[in-house]
């Protein structure tokens, strides 16, 4: 949808452009210093020709396609406000998941050095003496 819109975006850019190009002046550069330019100006307007109905239909094409391609469900994409939102949650999931696994390894570490300290306290008790000859 999004490269539909675009291309139809593309299109009647440039047909928006040449059919601008295309349409003769209304009046000549030397006129526009006279007195009779009001008369010309506020005159009857003439019929209106093929390339000037084209140039008002591309221009309504090109605003609409350039409207729904500003729509962010249209194209698929998102702001860039909600990107930076989402990276920056992920990265908080991904260090508090990464702090508790460091926090289970050190618990379970603590555990195993302290079964050692205690099976070394067992060897190091003093055996009981057994008394001597009653």
């Amino acid at each position: 949808m999004a490269y539909l819109l675009y291309t139809i975006f593309f299109l009647s850019c440039i047909i928006l452009v040449i059919s601008v190009l295309l349409q003769p002046g209304k009046v000549d550069a030397g006129a526009l210093f006279t007195s009779n330019i009001s008369s010309t100006a506020f005159g009857p307007r003439s019929a209106t020709t093929i390339l000037a109905k084209i140039t008002i239909v591309t221009a309504i094409i090109f605003f609409l396609s350039a409207l729904l391609l500003s729509i962010p469900s249209i194209t698929g994409e998102i702001s860039v406000l909600q990107t930076s939102g989402a990276q920056t949650q992920q990265e908080t999931k991904k260090e508090e998941k990464q702090s508790t696994e460091e926090t289970k390894q050190s618990a379970e570490e603590v555990k195993q050095e302290e079964a050692k300290q205690q099976e070394g306290t067992k060897s190091e008790e003093p055996k009981s003496e057994e008394p001597k000859g009653q």
